[in-house]
């Protein structure tokens, strides 16, 4: 994933963060992530001209949901937490985020493309099934592939702020709605194409290594 080169930076830049969290549970962390998720993309999905600042509140909630996504691990760890339950935990709500997320771009104003939807959650859900699949048959754990997780966070970010920013470019000359401009239309095809793209590296590099 390309942000994994920044992982050894992030968890540095968080420690001091996480150590203060230290007494909290880890998987209350978890669950305060996904909640934000879930949050922001409610808020993605009732985003509208007339309901536009729904989108920055929805780039606060995206940011801090993969903050508390990086921290719970960290926590466990500090606190001697660390376990195959949390993990588990946090994988599963990790998908519940990613699903509910993209179908919010999905059914918003902005977007309105079911099928770039579709396109896009089939590219997630591969990236992510061969990453746990390799550990499931004895392999490490598969992160490689150009659409890691934090990727995803950080394109959602940077599509939601784009389209608060530019989405007067959806009106065409009559007021038609040229949809297959807009960053979140954009944003779902990345996703598919990029997605589905991981999700074959990992099988390849994964079936090499067996």
């Amino acid at each position: 994933m390309v942000l994994d080169r920044l992982r050894n930076f992030s968890e540095r830049a968080l420690s001091p963060a996480a150590a203060r969290l230290k007494r909290l549970d880890p998987n209350r962390i978890s669950w305060i992530s996904f909640l934000l998720a879930l949050f922001a993309s409610i808020l993605i999905a009732g985003s509208s001209p007339r309901n536009i600042y729904f989108l920055p509140a929805a780039a606060v909630l995206i940011a801090a949901s993969g903050v508390m996504d990086a921290l719970d691990g960290l926590v466990a760890r500090l606190s001697g937490k660390s376990g195959p339950r949390g993990d588990f935990l946090d994988h599963v709500l990790d998908r519940y985020s990613d699903i509910a997320l993209i179908l919010g771009f999905t059914l918003s104003f902005y977007s309105g493309s079911t099928l770039l939807g579709i396109f896009a959650l089939v590219g997630m859900m591969m990236t992510s099934y061969l990453g746990t699949q390799a550990q499931a048959v004895g392999l490490r754990r598969n992160y490689g592939g150009i659409l890691g997780r934090a990727d995803r966070l950080l394109y959602m970010l940077a599509a939601v702020i784009l389209e608060f920013v530019f989405g007067g470019i959806r009106y065409g000359p009559h007021g038609a709605t040229l949809l297959f401009l807009t960053p979140f239309n954009w944003l779902l095809l990345f996703f598919g194409i990029a997605g589905n793209i991981t999700a074959v590296w990992r099988a390849l590099s994964s079936w090499r290594e067996i």
